[in-house]
């Protein structure tokens, strides 16, 4: 069985405070009860010792015990502050990737547009202008086929240019290569197109 990370570091932080509670709190809190208490007496470094060796005796086990279940929650309470703390960076860094690759997007879509959309725009204007004036309907159909293709060409680099958040979706058998998932915002785009007229049925 596979012990989540997050559950051993709750684990070792809770272990390490009752050590700590029971071999260092504890003694020190006896130590300085003696101290106090002798203040005004004998006081010496033999009685120090004394009192630390005596807050390990089986005698003293059960409050040394109420030390160390103390400090264990401690430490549950440190581990909960650096798991919050290292989940913020996580999402910080998440998110810092995130602005980057999408200014990168962009300025490669500008690239695209000044390129691709330039050509697009003749292949689409020509094809435009020869469906009127053809009559063969073979060919009305391809021209029909390259007007849709040119516009869904045209959609497709707009909506990468809207993009402000990255969504990925597999698009093969093996589970390994993702793309950017622009799917329905594609369909809506070409739906808009289709309704105003800029682009034929089918």
């Amino acid at each position: 069985m596979v012990v989540p990370k997050r559950f051993r570091s709750y684990v070792l932080h809770a272990l390490i405070g009752a050590i700590g509670g029971f071999l260092i709190f504890h003694p020190y809190t006896m130590v300085i009860h003696a101290v106090t208490g002798r203040m005004h007496g004998d006081f010496s470094v033999k009685s120090l010792l004394s009192a630390a060796k005596e807050s390990l005796s089986p005698e003293m086990w059960l409050m040394a015990s109420a030390f160390a279940l103390s400090c264990a929650w401690i430490g549950i309470l440190t581990a909960a502050v650096s798991e919050r703390k290292r989940r913020l960076y996580e999402a910080e860094l998440d998110s810092e990737r995130q602005r980057t690759a999408i200014a990168t997007l962009q300025r490669l879509m500008i690239t695209l547009s000044h390129y691709l959309l330039n050509a697009n725009t003749v292949i689409g204007g020509m094809a435009r202008r020869a469906k009127k004036h053809t009559t063969d309907g073979q060919a009305d159909e391809f021209l029909d086929l390259i007007i849709k293709e040119a516009t869904r060409i045209d959609e497709v680099i707009a909506t990468l240019k809207r993009i402000t958040e990255f969504r990925t979706a597999d698009y093969t058998s093996e589970g390994r290569d993702l793309m950017i998932d622009i799917a329905d915002d594609l369909e809506k785009a070409l739906a808009q197109r289709r309704d105003k007229g800029d682009m034929p049925e089918g």
